[in-house]
């Protein structure tokens, strides 16, 4: 099986983004079945098929050197990155985990033109999505992480826990002064 090749690398990036296990290997078995060497027709490379843009990005938070294209072939450093780029949208959408997966695939900016007026359920919203690609992303990552869950022994893993509710975007900070 094409997973157990990198047990160690996900689970130290796992580790080292307080990233679930499972995530990290739906994620990878979405983007490219653990091939390595797979590009995207958009250009993205590697496990995680990460874009070479959001790559340097990454580097650069973690204070390595800006990776070239054949750079992220490497499992080791396309694991590294990609995890530290869903940790990344996990921050950016308040833990929601749902949020972040759709984030991962379509981009942030989308991500946040999709957050309703009102709450609702995560369900609901994975439904609403308006990219076809990306609802069926999320919804296949989800059952991976199951899927993944249950290879790792999480016993305890419930994927009811990942439907937080979606909530609207939060309110620009005031900039009046105060007394």
């Amino acid at each position: 099986i094409r997973d157990r090749l990198y047990t160690d690398l996900v689970a130290a990036r796992a580790e080292q983004y307080d990233l679930p296990p499972e995530w990290v290997y739906a994620v990878i078995r979405q983007e490219s079945a653990f091939d390595a060497d797979v590009a995207s027709h958009a250009g993205a490379i590697g496990l995680m098929q990460l874009m070479p843009g959001t790559a340097r990005d990454m580097a650069r938070e973690l204070a390595r050197p800006a990776p070239g294209r054949l750079d992220l072939i490497d499992p080791a450093l396309n694991i590294a990155l990609g995890s530290r780029y869903l940790a990344a949208m996990r921050e950016r959408f308040g833990g929601n985990q749902v949020l972040a997966t759709a984030a991962y695939n379509a981009g942030p900016g989308a991500v946040s033109r999709w957050l309703p007026a009102e709450p609702m359920a995560a369900d609901l919203w994975m439904i609403s999505i308006p990219y076809n690609e990306t609802r069926d992303y999320v919804r296949r990552v989800l059952s991976y992480r199951v899927i993944y869950a249950r290879r790792l022994g999480l016993d305890d893993f419930r994927l009811g826990a990942l439907l937080a509710p979606v909530r609207p975007p939060a309110p620009p900070p005031s900039t009046a002064a105060t007394d």
